[in-house]
């Protein structure tokens, strides 16, 4: 396995190589970029979020590699609480935010346990064919790959509802209730929301949220708390 890190800070550089040792480490998003062009293999990604001062610099790398890569597993390493939510909400799909000040063992744990669930994913990409699901757009029909839609949300209460997979999202004109319908996989979980079961990674019931595997945090309504009934035995 091919790991690729962004990371300006000498010292954390030496960090991620203890726990990487084939780590190609840079300091240059460009440069990265570049490598990551040239690698044909699965690989792993880890991303500084502030690089020579430039706070959005490993968001602005990790949209970029989205451009071309939906499947590499994004990790983001930082300093930057702050920006935990924004970078979820950028669409990366990032994997997973480890926070570079906590103590050695459990950052190493933490980073150990990152790496893991990366595996998971790229097998999961290896091992699924597509499943080719053919949904109503309007009077006209949008055929998508089942495995790589996350969920759907709706658009401000319009008969339009957002199809998110992992790098693109596309608009088109059916309900939420439809599409919860169309297939197996698909749970209703709240009136604006109909999530991919394989991309489930917690229900978070004290907070009624879900959690995906992309990293985004789904609301989990009352009346449909029932399809995630499994998840709590």
């Amino acid at each position: 396995m091919n790991f690729y890190v962004l990371e300006d800070d000498p010292i954390g550089q030496q960090r991620i190589q203890h726990y990487l040792p084939t780590s190609f480490i840079t300091d240059s998003p460009t440069k990265l970029l570049a490598a990551l062009a040239a690698d044909t293999h699965p690989k792993i990604v880890l991303l500084d979020l502030e690089i020579k001062g430039l706070l959005h610099a490993g968001i602005n790398t990790a949209k970029m590699i989205r451009q071309t890569d939906c499947v590499s597993p994004i990790i983001i390493i930082t300093t930057h609480d702050e920006l935990s939510l924004q970078t979820f909400q950028s669409h990366i799909s990032a994997l997973d935010f480890i926070q570079k000040t906590q103590p050695e063992a459990q950052f190493g744990k933490k980073l150990q346990h990152a790496v893991q669930m990366a595996y998971q994913r790229l097998n999961q990409f290896d091992l699924k064919m597509p499943v080719w699901l053919t949904i109503h757009n309007g009077a006209h029909t949008e055929t998508f790959d089942l495995n790589t839609i996350s969920h759907v949300s709706s658009n401000n209460g319009r008969h339009y509802i957002n199809v998110h997979q992992s790098n693109t999202t596309t608009q088109i004109r059916n309900t939420i209730k439809q599409i919860s319908q169309s297939h197996d996989k698909f749970l209703q979980i709240h009136a604006s929301f109909c999530v991919n079961h394989d991309f489930i990674q917690q229900y978070r019931l004290k907070d009624k949220t879900l959690l995906l595997t992309t990293g985004d945090l789904l609301p989990v309504s009352r009346r449909f708390k029932h399809n995630l009934s499994y998840l709590q035995s």
